[in-house]
């Protein structure tokens, strides 16, 4: 078994796992919102210790909703983990020396798309994207069956390429990045812009324009021609199998995935956009523990 670590800017959990993905025990709690690098670690050390117990266990996997280095065990200050601070916090060395186990870390998004490819919507390709469309928009790569990482661990970005020159501003501190007009809260707030007065929540305004409203429709109408755009950008660059999208678009698929399809085949060659599928993540609320698993256990 391993223990697994989902740490999260607005809950975390630990839980044992199984090699084949199932859950012995598992804890969760608030994460603590203004606490410091070494509150967090605690935090998580706390948690952990929590859900233990008695079973041998060969090591933690971590999956870190913030920048991470997974090479040197480093976890980074993100919009809503800022307590990490800029320069990397050693998260994998001290919860090593804390808990007495090998510990491996991940960014949630590479790590969930481990898990998406093992047991989920990318199962049996060799090279895929996966795309969280929720709070952020991140992203992990699979390429020639392996994890991408890039050169400092922040490889396949594409929530932060830039799909308006000079447009919206991005929490990240760039303008136009996709993050920027098609994340949850920015389809919410371009929603507003547009006149939208109900409750301001991406589920709603996915219920509303499921009746027909114009403000909303029009705001995830955008959202699904820019992450078309984007996906038509990776299409060309990496000749991808399968695209698998998360969170937004899996509760408002029938609303943007057909959109998304046609603009993505509208901008990259068919030669490297017939049979490329994409398709909604499959493993739902599975996921965050799954990628925890996956954290420990890395292509």
């Amino acid at each position: 078994m391993i223990l697994g670590i989902d740490l999260g800017g607005t809950k975390s959990a630990a839980l044992l796992l199984h090699e084949d993905g199932t859950v012995g025990r598992r804890v969760a709690a608030p994460t603590p919102a203004d606490a410091d690098a070494e509150g967090l670690f605690a935090f998580l050390v706390d948690l952990a210790q929590q859900v233990r117990g008695s079973e041998a266990l060969i090591g933690v996997g971590v999956s870190a909703g913030a920048p991470a280095d997974a090479a040197h065990g480093l976890v980074f200050a993100a919009p809503n983990l800022p307590g990490w601070g800029s320069t990397g916090f050693p998260l994998a060395a001290r919860l090593s020396e804390a808990l007495a186990l090998p510990v491996k870390i991940e960014n949630d998004a590479d790590a969930t798309a481990l898990a998406e490819w093992r047991f989920g919507a990318g199962k049996g390709t060799q090279n895929m994207a996966f795309l969280t469309v929720g709070t952020g928009i991140g992203s992990g790569l699979i390429m020639d069956g392996r994890l991408h990482r890039g050169r400092r661990g922040a490889g396949g970005e594409i929530g932060h390429i830039a799909v308006v020159p000079n447009g919206r501003p991005c929490s990240c501190g760039l303008h136009g990045c996709l993050e920027a007009y098609a994340s949850g809260p920015s389809v919410t707030k371009i929603a507003q812009e547009n006149g939208w007065q109900g409750e301001a929540s991406g589920r709603a305004v996915v219920e509303a324009a499921r009746v027909g409203d114009a403000a909303c429709l029009a705001a995830l109408n955008q959202a699904a021609e820019l992450l078309g755009q984007a996906l038509a950008t990776l299409a060309m660059l990496l000749d991808l199998e399968r695209v698998v999208l998360g969170t937004l678009a899996v509760h408002a698929a029938d609303l943007l995935l057909p959109k998304i399809r046609t603009t993505l085949h509208d901008h990259a060659w068919p030669r490297l956009t017939e049979g490329l599928n994409v398709v909604p993540a499959a493993l739902g609320d599975r996921a965050q523990d799954l990628a925890a698993l996956c954290a420990w256990g890395t292509s």
